[in-house]
């Protein structure tokens, strides 16, 4: 890894997710983690992949249904990156992070969007939680009570799996097939899963973070 770099992200990319809850820190440094280990797996430049798990969502503070388009666009103006990637490396790693998202149809353009998708997949139940309620909070005012939101959260990724044996990853890596696989046989024990979340909802309840997410936070 270019130290200098990783110190310009620390600095300048990283306090841009210090209003985001569901898409804080928490969840960055695990993409970042996921794609550092495919990276290696792949002999792919380590320094790429971190900086792409940095980027891939800045461009929540833009527009939340366009963000991977938003923060492609905010990699490419960051004038900082020419001093480590070529103008093909540049263009390449605006790519991967367009077609990040998990919902998308279509295979993303190259081996780093690749990457950087199954890497943004919270095979973590503890993880998911967090994010499934903080979103379903900000989202769904209407909704009061936990059952109301665990529900919503629960059916949520019900309906991403309808039509499909398991959630889609691209690379087919065997460390994130095993990750996915543990990940939903836990997940799809529905009690299991509710004991987890609920811990959860206790927890954001008691100390005051529930309003933090609907009164400070930013993303949804």
């Amino acid at each position: 890894m270019n130290q200098d770099l990783k110190q310009y992200i620390e600095n300048n990319i990283f306090p841009m997710y210090n209003r985001y809850y569901s898409h804080g820190m928490l969840h960055i440094n695990n993409v970042i983690n996921n794609c550092l280990m495919l990276a290696n797996y792949y002999n792919l430049d380590l320094n790429k992949a971190y900086t792409i798990a940095a980027y891939h969502d800045v461009g929540l503070s833009v527009n939340r249904e366009n963000h991977e388009k938003e923060s492609g666009k905010i990699f490419i103006k960051d004038e900082e990156m020419k001093k480590y990637f070529s103008d093909i490396d540049i263009k390449e790693m605006q790519e991967a992070i367009e077609d990040h998202r998990g919902s998308r149809k279509e295979p993303p353009r190259n081996i780093y969007g690749k990457i950087l998708s199954d890497s943004d997949r919270d095979f973590d139940i503890e993880i998911l939680a967090k994010r499934q309620l903080a979103t379903s909070i900000k989202n769904y005012p209407e909704l009061i009570t936990f059952e109301q939101h665990f529900e919503q959260c629960y059916s949520y990724m019900m309906r991403r799996l309808e039509g499909f044996e398991h959630f889609n990853l691209w690379t087919n890596n065997p460390i994130l097939i095993k990750k996915r696989n543990e990940f939903e046989k836990n997940y799809l024990n529905k009690e299991f899963t509710k004991e987890i979340h609920k811990k959860e909802w206790e927890r954001i309840s008691l100390d005051g973070t529930i309003d933090k997410i609907r009164n400070y936070y930013l993303d949804y």
